[in-house]
């Protein structure tokens, strides 16, 4: 795809981010990537709707670049925690989790908010 990309008014502020494009993402596949800023960010689309999650494990700040993938579990590499596809809640151990951001697909790319429930930036949401 080339060309302009058409930003909708909802994801122009500072705190929505491009990503990729859509079809970098298919059903059932997850990509790596890095934000500008260095942030690690784990797409993943188990089921036609596309999640943002953060890109290193809970754990031990295992990067996720290399994760496991079967279209519902994603699998740490480093000592196989698994987390839940559509939620990022742990499935082993259960009491883990990974941080989700905001995520919205909009004229063929994806999107994310880059403060919500970001550590650094922004105020968390309880």
């Amino acid at each position: 795809m080339s060309g302009p990309v058409t930003t909708p008014s909802h994801v122009t502020d500072a705190t929505w981010q491009r990503v990729c494009a859509e079809d970098d993402v298919w059903e059932g596949e997850m990509s790596f990537r890095l934000l500008p800023d260095g942030t690690p960010v784990l797409l993943v689309n188990p089921d036609g709707r596309i999640r943002a999650f953060q890109g290193t494990c809970p754990h031990q700040a295992t990067s996720l670049a290399d994760a496991d993938f079967d279209g519902e579990i994603i699998v740490c590499p480093g000592h196989l925690w698994e987390f839940d596809a559509c939620t990022g809640a742990g499935v082993n151990p259960a009491n883990a989790r990974l941080r989700e951001w905001p995520a919205t697909v909009r004229s063929g790319q994806i999107f994310i908010n880059i403060t919500a429930g970001h550590p650094t930036k922004g105020a968390s949401q309880s």
